[in-house]
């Protein structure tokens, strides 16, 4: 160990000393409020504000989408379903931070975004098949979905019953893989998704993400659409 040889040695340690001891940075002083939200309590006018259903929606929601009554995160954070369920609709609502949700429910940054993302994560492996095409739905309501369209133009559309678009996403530029992810025709780096939507504005199929830089000719080809619709007879001399 090295000796102090004189007094600036000895102002020296406690210069580091005192460094060691600095306030925290802001992050690490965020204080999350003595309580819990609960969502059960709130009014119903309250809650379709904050989360665009009613308390009695929001119990209908968990109840049809499987969600269990006590889920546990990957990191061992605890939760109920109506919790989870009301952290994962708040953030997709509107744009907001974690901190910024904080003060609403009463839970650390690092907490709410493990419990959305395992929200987020449980309905993507339950619902993936209707994700990517909701064939039951589309074929019950197929007639309707053609008359709606053919009634903007009787004379010159007949047979659409959805509209298929590639969505572009932009993300931050990514330090490896930019040339990638880089969409040439906007300018940004993104993620594409490809959708199918019907008149009654329900996204009927859905995949993704690719590349930014794929055409969406590369992800019709990707996404085996094309045979999906080729092998049910109901989507014969449609479009």
């Amino acid at each position: 160990m090295k000796r102090l040889r004189s007094a600036d040695d000895e102002e020296e340690v406690l210069v580091l000393w005192l460094m060691r001891r600095r306030a925290l940075p802001y992050r690490e002083q965020i204080l999350v409020p003595d309580f819990r939200l609960d969502v059960l309590a709130m009014d119903d006018n309250e809650a379709k504000d904050q989360f665009r259903f009613t308390v009695g929606e929001l119990a209908l929601l968990i109840h049809y989408l499987g969600l269990p009554k006590v889920i546990y995160t990957h990191e061992g954070v605890r939760s109920n379903a109506i919790e989870a369920l009301a952290i994962c609709l708040r953030r997709l609502l509107y744009p907001k931070r974690w901190i910024d949700m904080a003060g609403m429910f009463g839970r650390a940054p690092s907490t709410l975004c493990h419990i959305f993302y395992y929200v987020v994560e449980f309905l993507d492996e339950k619902l993936t098949d209707l994700l990517y095409f909701d064939k039951t739905r589309i074929t019950n309501n197929m007639e309707r979905y053609r008359a709606a369209i053919a009634s903007k133009a009787p004379e010159s559309i007949q047979g659409v019953w959805g509209f298929i678009d590639g969505t572009i996403r932009p993300i931050c530029r990514p330090s490896k893989g930019q040339q990638a992810m880089f969409n040439g025709h906007k300018r940004v780096h993104a993620l594409k998704f490809q959708t199918v939507v019907t008149p009654d504005g329900l996204i009927s199929h859905l995949f993704g993400p690719v590349d930014g830089r794929r055409h969406d000719l590369f992800m019709l080809k990707e996404s085996k659409l094309k045979a999906v619709l080729e092998n049910n007879a109901v989507f014969h001399n449609k479009m």
